[in-house]
């Protein structure tokens, strides 16, 4: 939603984008522990937000000519990095103090641990929000759509159609199929509007968004989970949050990570 908005406000300060995200992170930190517990567990919501709001902050306020090390790729994963095994940690040693132990603790454990590195990968949409920044100081703000706000918007949109989806009233695997094409072929068409260098891209960070709908669908029908859980209102939050923050790294890895 926000490279929509940066379509219409070009000039919006390049603060928005963090502010923003770090509201959805602290959305995200209440949301996520009711898939674990019926209680409300405000140490583990404060290791969710502390994860997240580190990583977007972090990229945020990093130097441009900061070094790392001679790797471009390192330079911006080793906050992102850094954040998520800050926030796994931080739920390991919480566990370690609550009782009841056994298998329970390791399926409450694990859980939890997923959402630290959820909340990390938030920063995933901040480092795009910075390119699309930079690029447009570098060509005076001219340029409203740039390929990355271009990537930005199939990915919207391919996850737009991949959540209505869902409500398609068929077997489990048979909606997982309809999920990816159908999110797939909104992507690919998308591209023939304005092609570029990341036309490609834009369609496989859109596939791979797709598939993680298709999984957080899948799991209103676990088992693990009790049925109260699943009802619970936050739990959606939780799900769909989830999926829009994870979807950021995506692209981010896509773009950057993967040797095109």
């Amino acid at each position: 939603m926000l490279a929509i908005v940066t379509v219409f406000v070009p000039n919006l300060p390049v603060w928005v984008g963090p502010l923003v995200l770090s509201v959805l992170v602290v959305g995200f930190a209440f949301a996520w522990p009711t898939i674990v517990s019926s209680h409300r567990r405000w140490g583990v919501t404060a290791g969710l937000a502390g994860a997240g709001l580190v990583a977007i902050w972090s990229v945020t306020l990093l130097p441009i000519n900061a070094e790392f090390s001679t790797m471009a790729n390192e330079l911006w994963l080793a906050p992102v990095g850094g954040a998520a095994a800050l926030g796994v940690l931080a739920m390991f040693v919480i566990q370690t103090f609550t009782l009841p132990g056994g298998l329970k603790r390791f399926l409450t454990t694990a859980t939890l641990a997923v959402g630290a590195i959820v909340a990390a990968t938030s920063a995933g949409w901040t480092l795009l929000l910075r390119h699309k920044y930079e690029a447009a100081a570098g060509s005076l703000g001219l340029e409203r759509i740039s390929g990355v706000t271009w990537l930005m918007l199939t990915m919207l949109a391919a996850l737009a159609v991949a959540a209505l989806v869902t409500l398609l009233p068929a077997r489990r695997r048979t909606r997982m199929v309809a999920i990816i094409v159908v999110a797939t072929v909104v992507a690919v068409a998308l591209q023939f509007f304005r092609p570029g260098p990341l036309s490609v891209p834009a369609v496989l960070a859109s596939a791979i968004t797709a598939l993680i709908v298709g999984l957080t669908d899948s799991f209103s029908e676990t088992q693990e989970v009790a049925a109260k859980t699943l009802q619970h209102p936050l739990t959606a939050v939780a799900a769909g949050s989830a999926t829009t923050m994870v979807s950021g790294m995506v692209a981010y890895f896509v773009i950057h990570v993967l040797p095109w």
